[in-house]
């Protein structure tokens, strides 16, 4: 199987054509236009992307050999994916998700926090809950708190604010 990166979660049909209704998994929506072709996770089939449009933060999409209702039915509830050879170079300083998921979190002082256990999109700035057994804290993805994010050794530096793990 190949590590797939989720781009989209299949959440309904639309129309008798085969099109995909998606929750895009990217804050760049517009990514899809740059794709010529996606994998499906369900089957492990990699699909030529025939059309895409966007409607109120979904993305519709229309996929090779998905051309009818019945079988885009069949993908409800499921993943459209890449590869990594697909991803676009990022600005330094500048992570995705799937990079920060799991990371651990250190305090400036060197206290084990926990790890990224999940990453929301608030639109302001991202908020990611660290989680150590039975605690968990929500830390704001803002240059106050993130002081040093180390992909190598797997590690997330933060300034404990006042009131932040309260």
């Amino acid at each position: 199987m190949k590590d797939y990166i989720k781009v989209g979660k299949i959440v309904n049909t639309h129309g008798v054509k085969g099109y995909l209704k998606c929750i895009p998994l990217t804050d760049d929506l517009n990514r899809f236009d740059e794709l010529d072709y996606i994998y499906t996770e369900m089957d492990d089939v990699k699909r030529k992307i025939k059309d895409v449009w966007y409607r109120k933060g979904m993305v519709y999409i229309y996929l090779e050999n998905i051309e009818d209702m019945d079988t885009a039915e069949s993908f409800r509830d499921t993943y459209i994916s890449i590869l990594e050879d697909q991803l676009r170079k990022l600005p330094e300083s500048t992570y995705y998700l799937f990079d920060l998921e799991g990371l651990k979190v250190y305090s400036t002082e060197g206290k084990y926090l926990g790890n990224i256990s999940t990453i929301y999109q608030t639109g302001a700035n991202d908020v990611y809950e660290v989680k150590n057994n039975n605690t968990s804290y929500l830390i704001p993805a803002i240059k106050d708190v993130v002081k040093e994010v180390n992909l190598k050794n797997n590690i997330m530096i933060i300034n404990v604010i006042e009131g932040l793990l309260e």
